[in-house]
């Protein structure tokens, strides 16, 4: 067939389909270029964290300036965005001491000024910041002004980071603000708070009287669930706490210490008029109590809450011969709780 016997919409479509082809196959070669870059580019991360991993082996050794000096060549193989990525991933599985030499790198190759740069963009940017400064000890200076940022998200990451470089006194003044944001984010604060060092215990005993519920609960919760024990009085004075979350907070931190002290608070507490609070108690009579804790957690067996009768059950089994002699009367009168609290004491006492 000759060209001349094609009619002008055969010619349009011909040339249509034909660069629809072309398209197709440019994309397919693009994609394939773009791959084969994704790979090399992976290739060489993972050959960069491999060096740089068994050079940080040398750091703290009198091979460490060569071994920061080979660090510096292994990173700038790196595109900047890799080489910051990079650094920070092995951050993260050192210790602040130990991570000195990287902060070094990360300076020298002026990521520092990448990071300032970023602390002023999008949020997932700031986090990406707060993120480097967690692992590498704040190399650009940025938490305390990022403590003011408006996101929560962000804001809570500084706390966090701030707790994890051992600052968190710095961060103490935005609790107020991250305190109300949400039942997580308070647990997150009191996780931080637990863990930093050195903890600043005075300002958390003072915290734990503040006017804030919120604030009150964080610090209850960070001083039990770091132990501390020269705080018992204030965790006590908390178990009787004008607010219910903060009680029970009180209450598992005082199960935490264990310190007898704690005992008599606790067992008014198995009276209080909400059912988190009495189930919460029941925990720290059972841990502390020993036979004697019995006889006042016999009466939960018949509680209105069933978490507060499961509770009550389970901790009579730690109340010695006395609380299994309660939940053989309880299961035998018909209470489910004191049923299956005595099944799997028995399970227990067989696999002994």
């Amino acid at each position: 067939m000759n060209l001349h016997t094609f009619t002008l919409p055969e010619l349009v479509v011909m040339l249509t389909v034909a660069l629809e082809v072309v398209i197709v196959i440019v994309a397919i070669i693009g994609l394939l270029v773009l791959r084969r870059r994704a790979i090399r580019r992976e290739r060489l991360y993972d050959q960069a964290r491999d060096e740089l991993s068994s050079l940080v082996e040398l750091f703290g050794t009198n091979e460490e300036q060569a071994a920061q000096d080979r660090a510096l060549a292994v990173v700038r193989r790196l595109n900047r965005d890799s080489g910051r990525r990079l650094l920070v991933e092995i951050g993260e599985f050192l210790t602040l001491e130990h991570v000195k030499p990287l902060v070094v790198v990360f300076t020298r190759c002026g990521f520092d000024e990448d990071a300032r740069a970023d602390a002023g963009k999008r949020p997932w940017e700031r986090l990406r910041v707060v993120r480097e400064a967690r692992a590498l000890g704040d190399p650009a200076g940025l938490l305390s002004q990022l403590l003011d940022d408006d996101k929560p998200d962000v804001k809570l990451g500084v706390f966090e980071a701030l707790c994890a470089v051992g600052r968190p006194e710095q961060g103490i003044g935005a609790l107020d603000f991250v305190a109300t944001y949400g039942r997580l984010a308070r647990m997150r604060v009191i996780d931080s708070l637990a863990s930093s060092s050195p903890m600043p215990v005075d300002m958390l005993r003072q915290m734990a009287i503040s006017p804030v519920s919120e604030v009150r609960l964080i610090a209850v919760g960070a001083l039990g669930r770091a132990g501390v024990s020269q705080a018992l009085d204030a965790i006590i004075d908390a178990a009787t706490d004008t607010d219910v979350e903060v009680r029970i907070e009180a209450l598992r931190a005082l199960k935490e210490l264990g310190d007898l002290r704690a005992l008599p608070v606790s067992i008014a507490s198995l009276k209080d008029e909400f059912w988190e609070v009495r189930s919460a108690a029941c925990g720290v009579v059972g841990e502390l109590g020993g036979d004697g804790a019995a006889q006042h957690l016999e009466p939960l067996l018949d509680d209105h809450a069933e978490w507060v009768r499961h509770n009550a059950a389970l901790s009579l089994r730690e109340c010695g011969p006395a609380g299994i002699s309660a939940l053989r009367q309880a299961s035998a009168e018909g209470n489910e709780s004191a049923g299956s609290a005595l099944a799997e004491h028995r399970i227990v006492s067989e696999r002994a």
